[in-house]
């Protein structure tokens, strides 16, 4: 996994954001999808990460709220983020549960729990807040727990 995030980075930080960012930004724009979704997506990537890590990069952006993108970014600074700990701990993730904590008309607390690659379980808090989003509603991630351990299941 090593020599993928090394090359990941190189990759990454050879591509303008704005190629890069394109593609997955067209897809979101033209989907008003429900927080459920797109936490579903996002661990979704999660889970095959390593595959293509400029495309799992783009879609976990691609969600972020701007302000969001504004405290993580750019993206290349967003990308070592997630390679680095303790969220790297998630990448290439075997599976996940999740469970809503918090709902109000313009926020969202998801409860996530992962078991990682390594086999250590984790606990993530992921926020959600409405916001808009080519004149629509849409849902974008606002903030993300470090991932924590816990003792088993998911």
């Amino acid at each position: 996994m090593g020599r993928k995030l090394l090359l990941f980075l190189f990759i990454i930080s050879c591509t303008s954001s704005s190629d890069v960012l394109t593609e997955t930004s067209q897809t979101v724009v033209e989907k008003s999808l429900s927080s459920e979704e797109i936490l579903v997506e996002i661990f979704e990537t999660y889970k095959v990460f390593s595959e293509d890590p400029v495309k799992a990069v783009n879609t976990i952006w691609s969600y972020a709220h701007e302000k969001n993108q504004e405290t993580t970014g750019p993206k290349e600074r967003f990308s070592v983020m997630l390679t680095s700990e303790p969220y790297n701990s998630i990448i290439d993730l075997k599976d996940y549960s999740y469970e809503i904590i918090f709902e109000s008309e313009e926020n969202i607390h998801y409860e996530v729990k992962v078991l990682a690659n390594s086999s250590n379980y984790f606990v993530i808090t992921w926020v959600f807040e409405k916001t808009i989003c080519d004149e629509k509603p849409c849902w974008r991630t606002i903030g993300v727990s470090q991932p924590e351990f816990f003792d088993s299941g998911i």
